[in-house]
């Protein structure tokens, strides 16, 4: 199985464009102990050179044009994509304003819940995607409901506790289940090796923490650091938790509620542009590298 990380960041990317954090100034500065990351993306590839993208970030556009694998091939058609679905884990726009820039008339299967699919669908904007007969194949899907992409990759969503993005309207939220509304995945070959990809975690239950031992890397949620890392920013502004994120530090964050997963590779993914982790020379990211994570980059590679 092949990954690709094509995104590492949370929403805003970093730089975040009105941000002057410590982490931000210093990308911008050209500091040698940071990178730029864009917002969190995911691809995989099945058989005969087809990927399957997992959400749909609003850096979309540029990170397909980044990776010649994902790039049309001229020879078959004058309009091609080697991408032939994406796979959506919430309806936040940061998983799938990106859709919006798939919308030149060549049919791309979409994957996502009902309640996924109903937030989309009673958006005028998301309406954009169906101007042809077929342009866009909706594909209702389940927690805990195994699917086949093509052949050899079987994906099946993973049931998280969230809550519904901020732009649905209050007189929609009460006919919305909030069984699917955000969702991991575990993408999985034939011959048994998997990964797992949550790119918004919210708390590590006993189950889910067995199933993370079966897989080869998983891929969570590395968005805060701490609980409060935006309020010692700005007052103010929510905490980690509250907005479905388990931050990676204390005493029941992921890397202590994860300390004795030893069997699968283990990396953060999706984070904020505050989380000192991105600082290769921090002392958080020293605590990180210590228990045996990684931290994702733009460009990453994963082979399975």
């Amino acid at each position: 199985m092949r990954i690709k990380v094509l995104g590492a960041a949370a929403g805003g990317g970093l730089p975040q464009w009105n941000c002057a954090c410590t982490n931000c100034s210093a990308v911008r500065n050209n500091e040698p102990n940071i990178r730029a990351r864009s917002q969190s993306q995911l691809a995989v590839a099945a058989e005969n050179d087809s990927w399957f993208l997992v959400n749909a970030s609003p850096d979309l556009r540029d990170q397909l044009i980044g990776y010649p694998d994902l790039h049309p091939n001229s020879k078959n058609h004058l309009r091609d994509t080697p991408v032939a679905g994406v796979i959506l884990t919430s309806a936040d726009l940061d998983h799938v304003l990106g859709l919006l820039l798939m919308r030149e008339f060549t049919p791309v299967r979409i994957y996502a819940t009902r309640p996924v699919i109903s937030i989309l669908k009673k958006n005028s904007f998301f309406q954009m995607l169906d101007r042809l007969p077929g342009q866009s194949r909706w594909t209702t899907i389940e927690p805990g409901v195994s699917f086949h992409l093509g052949q050899n990759l079987i994906c099946t969503p993973i049931a998280l506790s969230g809550s519904l993005p901020a732009y649905v309207r209050e007189e929609d939220r009460a006919d919305l289940d909030l069984t699917g509304a955000t969702i991991g995945v575990l993408l999985e070959e034939v011959n048994g090796a998997r990964i797992a990809y949550l790119p918004a975690l919210s708390s590590v239950s006993p189950s889910l923490k067995e199933l993370l031992c079966t897989c080869s890397a998983i891929l969570i949620d590395g968005t805060f650091w701490s609980d409060d890392e935006l309020q010692r920013i700005q007052p103010g502004t929510p905490l980690s938790r509250s907005m479905g994120h388990l931050p990676i530090s204390g005493q029941d964050g992921s890397l202590s509620t994860l300390r004795d997963l030893n069997g699968p590779r283990k990396i953060y993914t999706h984070i904020n542009n505050t989380n000192p982790i991105l600082n290769e020379q921090s002392s958080e990211r020293q605590q990180v590298d210590d228990a045996g994570w990684e931290v994702a980059w733009d460009g990453q590679e994963i082979t399975i």
